[in-house]
């Protein structure tokens, strides 16, 4: 069992890299991300976040986004629901507007030996600025799933996972398809009892669109629990 992280591994990344070298489209850009989160008592838990992400080469700021959320433990180490609001500051071309976005979440936990697996579908709902543009659809919503596998490691504080992430338009001019992807490589490490840090690389792919992008990101993030 221990082999098949490495194996995933190396097939996420034989996948990402022929997209990303050899696509005309493609940026670079950074992510780093401050939250706290709490215990609220009777299977409910709080998260605050504050992200900020650059784009073009790392030289621009793409989007502000803070979050504010809550988790309700259904089965205990099995399945929770979420709620999260965020309030995004977002770059449009060459201006900036402010976005309102929603969303709903159900993810199911399972772990096998060492191997820690989350399926998570999540439905949201993002209201744009009609004022500095013409959104056909607004809200825009967007069906998510996401599959996450982490590897506990004996005796060490770090933990390394792998993700990938769908995205489904569900009101655009296409109907429902899938217009893109997302790829993570990470691990998070915990420094404390109450504070841990998680470093990854984070792949965007653009598919069925008429001018598909991709971009690679660094980011970094920390978190204390209360």
């Amino acid at each position: 069992m221990a082999k098949i992280f490495p194996i995933l591994l190396l097939i996420s990344i034989g996948l990402i890299l022929p997209d990303f070298l050899f696509a005309q489209n493609s940026d670079h850009g950074g992510i780093g991300s401050l939250s706290l989160s709490t215990d609220l008592g009777r299977s409910w838990d709080a998260k605050l976040e504050q992200e900020l992400r650059l784009n073009q080469n790392f030289r621009t700021l793409d989007r502000s986004l803070t979050s504010i959320g809550v988790d309700y433990t259904i089965i205990k180490k099995l399945l929770k629901a979420s709620l999260d609001y965020n309030f995004i500051y977002q770059r449009q071309n060459e201006y900036y507007e402010i976005r309102h976005r929603s969303s709903v979440a159900l993810a199911s936990q399972l772990s096998i030996g060492s191997f820690d697996l989350e399926l998570r579908t999540k439905g949201q709902a993002t209201w744009r600025d009609e004022s500095r543009g013409d959104y056909q659809f607004n809200p825009k919503y967007v069906w998510r799933n996401k599959l996450e596998c982490a590897y506990s490691i004996f005796g060490s504080p770090f933990k390394p996972f792998l993700s990938g992430e769908i995205f489904c338009p569900l009101n655009s001019e296409n109907g429902f398809y899938m217009d893109g992807y997302r790829v993570i490589i990470g691990g998070k490490y915990k420094l404390s009892k109450h504070t841990a840090l998680e470093v990854f690389l984070r792949y965007d792919q653009d598919i069925q669109q008429t001018n598909p992008q991709n971009i690679m990101y660094g980011g970094i993030g920390w978190n204390y629990k209360l």
